[in-house]
């Protein structure tokens, strides 16, 4: 039987979340049998889980391979579903995570989809109740949301890019802007963990959110580029080995800023 390492060991940073929702195409990957793998946390990515998927994810929670993962509110999947999200109900299920799983080591605010007001009181209302929620300050947001929430929050998003049609310049011109205007501070971007901007920008944590469907339904393999091998059945371990490798050198190129990064504070100013 191969040794079975402890999901729950203190994180290292930069980190690559893959997003990922229970039954979709990276299940082959994450979830495997205990007697057929090397089982150690190296070989394991961090998730980001949306709250949308929240109960199939933990219903099959056991089953997955993980070092550690991320509670993202689902906002704009709801909101474009026509779905709502209750701000309690999302509270409710926060605190409960917090005392029940060790693994979860970051939780994103509840979005209001086109009012940053209303999206910062969310995010003040989750700390007030004793969740440690992370806000997101979005593209076409006015630069004020940002320095508010720079100064009153230990770590930030910056999100309103994977889907945007933006170019890559474009998405970089607008993170770098971010970085100019509140580093040193702790930065999470959604959807950006594309390697030319996760080198170019010393983001504390990213996500990956397209590395289920861009092999299976498009053949566009980090590993191997395009191909025409493309359908669910794929075996997705050299996207995972892709960005755990990226991982690795995110950590080599930005351990100074890192460490400047674990000195500033962890709670609201």
């Amino acid at each position: 039987m191969p040794e079975i390492k402890s999901k729950s060991k203190p994180m290292s940073v930069p980190v690559i979340r893959l997003a990922h929702a229970d039954g979709a195409q990276g299940d082959n990957v994450l979830k495997v049998k205990r007697e057929s793998a090397k089982i150690v946390d190296g070989n394991f990515p961090a998730l980001l889980i949306s709250f949308v998927y929240l109960p199939s994810f933990l219903k099959n929670q056991a089953d997955y391979y993980y070092r550690d993962w991320a509670l993202d509110s689902g906002a704009f999947s709801a909101w474009k579903s026509g779905t709502v999200i209750e701000l309690s109900e999302y509270i409710e299920a926060c605190l409960e995570l917090m005392q029940t799983d060790k693994t979860l080591t970051d939780i994103f605010a509840l979005d209001v989809i086109g009012d940053h007001k209303a999206s910062i009181k969310n995010c003040e209302t989750m700390w007030e109740f004793g969740v440690p929620a992370i806000p997101t300050f979005h593209t076409g947001e006015p630069e004020g949301a940002l320095f508010y929430m720079a100064k009153h929050f230990p770590k930030i998003a910056v999100g309103g890019l994977a889907g945007s049609g933006l170019s890559a310049r474009t998405q970089l011109s607008f993170c770098c802007q971010v970085f100019a205007r509140i580093w040193p501070k702790r930065i999470h971007g959604f959807g950006v963990a594309g390697k030319g901007m996760a080198m170019a920008l010393p983001f504390h944590s990213v996500d990956a959110t397209s590395w289920e469907m861009g092999p299976c339904a498009f053949g566009n393999w980090n590993r191997f580029g395009k191909m025409s091998v493309r359908g669910s059945s794929q075996n997705l371990r050299s996207e995972v080995d892709h960005y755990l490798g990226l991982e690795r050198l995110l950590r080599a190129r930005w351990a100074k800023e890192m460490t400047l990064l674990e000195r500033l504070p962890k709670v609201r100013n």
